[in-house]
């Protein structure tokens, strides 16, 4: 009889603390669960750092950039303003023009401000806005719009590397070059 209460009692131990680990074991996992989620919540509050750093900036001279910018918002789809700082009454500008703005047009992020001095350069055509046209209809559309008050540096041409380009620069003196196909 000591020996099957002997057996009993090691059977009953090993049991007992195999239970035991596996409710500490069970404590622990939901104790991580928790934390990771938490962490998850956290990171998606903060803008990834590896979202695109790369944005294209322009430079307004003449305290237009916030009447460009909503120009070009409204011009091309899935477009939008994310954020704006303006200058204040105390600022080295004039209070209300743009210190920084950022939006995005179609997904391509964007940055702009007003210049509160003026620079011996402005825009040039030598650097300039690429846009991928989806139909004809959109070359047509972005063409007469942006050329507007601004100059055609190319028309509307089967240039050979492609069968609709054409170079604009707007009313604003910013560079464009809208591609068909």
């Amino acid at each position: 009889m000591n020996r099957i209460t002997l057996v009993l009692l090691l059977v009953l131990l090993t049991f007992s603390c195999s239970k035991r680990k596996q409710t500490d074991h069970n404590k622990e996992l939901n104790e991580l669960r928790t934390e990771l989620d938490s962490l998850k919540k956290l990171k998606a509050d903060i803008p990834s750092v590896t979202e695109s750093q790369i944005a294209t900036f322009l430079t307004f001279q003449e305290s237009n950039a916030e009447e460009a910018m909503n120009f070009y918002v409204e011009l091309f789809e899935n477009s939008k303003i994310t954020n704006i700082q303006r200058y204040g009454k105390d600022g080295p500008a004039k209070e209300g023009t743009i210190m920084v703005a950022n939006f995005e047009l179609n997904g391509s992020k964007f940055a702009c401000s007003d210049s509160y001095m003026k620079h011996e350069w402005t825009f040039t055509p030598g650097v300039s806005i690429w846009v991928e046209c989806k139909t004809d209809n959109e070359i047509e559309n972005l063409f007469v719009k942006l050329s507007e008050n601004g100059k055609i540096l190319m028309p509307i041409d089967n240039y050979g590397f492609s069968t609709k380009f054409t170079f604009i620069e707007d009313k604003f003196g910013v560079s464009w070059q809208l591609n068909f196909k």
